[in-house]
């Protein structure tokens, strides 16, 4: 069963490595100029490549598939840490804290290909259940390995929680903060890698099987694909979020456009807005209401307002909701008055605070189209 679930989420990080380093080959091809992400591609390859080669009913256990995924690993590793260098460097001199981190991480990967030629030559390991105390090559060559991940995972963990509280893009911020959490997740597995090889080694083998910290692991994995496929995706997401919320607040703004314009069909402007630029016609919708506000200020009733307010408060209306509602109130009275011919008034109701954008007076009409819906506040006042 346990390897049932190892092997799923090995097929699942393959289809979603391969997705992702498609979508990437295809944007690199278009825009070639632009080595940081050169470097990111390839980390993404080397990543999918590394759990490709990881499935077992593919390439069995041996020296060399053992030695050529953890290669990949260690080379995506660095593929990421080259494409925050130079994003965020370019060809400015790196910190000397990170230079150190990178050297160790080479050494450690030189040490673990020493290791496991060594490994070969003078031992005949079996690779489907490392025998760390009859072995003391392989114990180092996955202590090198293990070392060397660590040194790459800190430094990509703390470059992408360091930029992630100063990034101005909202998708950006996500992503590195995703990275951050991946990279923690590799950390935490290094550690129990390293404690769990090194009790084996001196014969305190931990009561449960070393398997259980792969999908820590996968885990991590698969939001390393996801937080560095995010910038791409994640403003379309935005995109399609503001295209809904904008179709929605069209559709509730109806009721009143419907109202002003029946009594007033010069406001409604004669060209149509494009389908597919659902925000320009709603902000169209909202500038016609007010239009057709403008033009009932005449017959907007003060008395009535007064008495709005104190039956919405009585309601426990408060702020903007109680604005909105006083405003549905005398709607509806001046669209009566001025469908009944009365006369203007000449005391003039200060126009309600909308804000200084379009965004904030939509936002104000979907609170009055929702007190537009409900029952009149004064019943006996309206209609007229």
């Amino acid at each position: 069963m346990r390897e049932a679930i190892q092997a799923g989420f090995q097929y699942v990080m393959v289809i979603a490595g391969l997705a992702v380093t498609i979508y990437r080959l295809v944007d690199l091809i278009r825009s070639p100029r632009r080595p940081a992400m050169w470097a990111m591609w390839s980390g993404l390859l080397m990543l999918t490549l590394a759990v490709a080669v990881g499935i077992k009913s593919f390439w069995p256990n041996s020296p060399a598939t053992f030695i050529i995924q953890h290669l990949f690993i260690l080379g995506c590793l660095a593929a990421f840490e080259w494409f925050y260098l130079l994003t965020i460097y370019g060809t400015r001199a790196r910190p000397a804290e990170i230079r150190w981190y990178q050297l160790a991480m080479y050494l450690f990967t030189a040490g673990m290909v020493v290791s496991w030629g060594l490994s070969v030559i003078y031992e005949t390991p079996d690779y489907n259940d490392f025998d760390y105390t009859a072995y003391p090559y392989v114990l180092t060559m996955v202590l090198s390995y293990t070392a060397a991940m660590a040194a790459s995972l800190l430094t990509l963990c703390r470059l992408s929680w360091k930029w992630s509280r100063i990034a101005d893009r909202v998708w950006l911020r996500r992503s590195l903060v995703t990275l951050t959490i991946s990279t923690g997740l590799g950390l935490i597995y290094t550690v129990h890698h390293g404690m769990f090889t090194l009790l084996s080694a001196i014969g305190h083998t931990p009561p449960y099987p070393q398997g259980y910290e792969v999908p820590v692991i996968a885990v991590g994995v698969l939001a390393a694909l996801v937080g560095l496929s995010m910038p791409a995706w994640g403003p379309r997401v935005t995109a399609l979020r503001l295209l809904i919320q904008y179709r929605r607040s069209y559709r509730e703004l109806q009721p009143l456009w419907e109202a002003f314009t029946a009594a007033m069909p010069m406001i409604a402007l004669e060209s149509r807005p494009p389908r597919w630029d659902a925000e320009f016609a709603l902000y169209r919708r909202a500038i016609e209401i007010m239009d057709g506000r403008s033009r009932l200020r005449g017959y907007l009733n003060p008395e009535l307002a007064k008495a709005a307010e104190e039956a919405g408060r009585a309601r426990g209306l408060t702020d903007a909701k109680l604005t909105a509602a006083v405003e549905a109130e005398l709607w509806r009275d001046a669209l009566a008055a001025h469908e009944a011919d009365s006369q203007p008034s000449e005391k003039l109701i200060e126009e309600p605070p909308t804000g200084n954008n379009l965004a904030a007076m939509v936002e104000f009409l979907r609170l009055v189209a929702a007190a537009w819906q409900r029952p009149p506040l004064i019943p006996a006042m309206t209609p007229r």
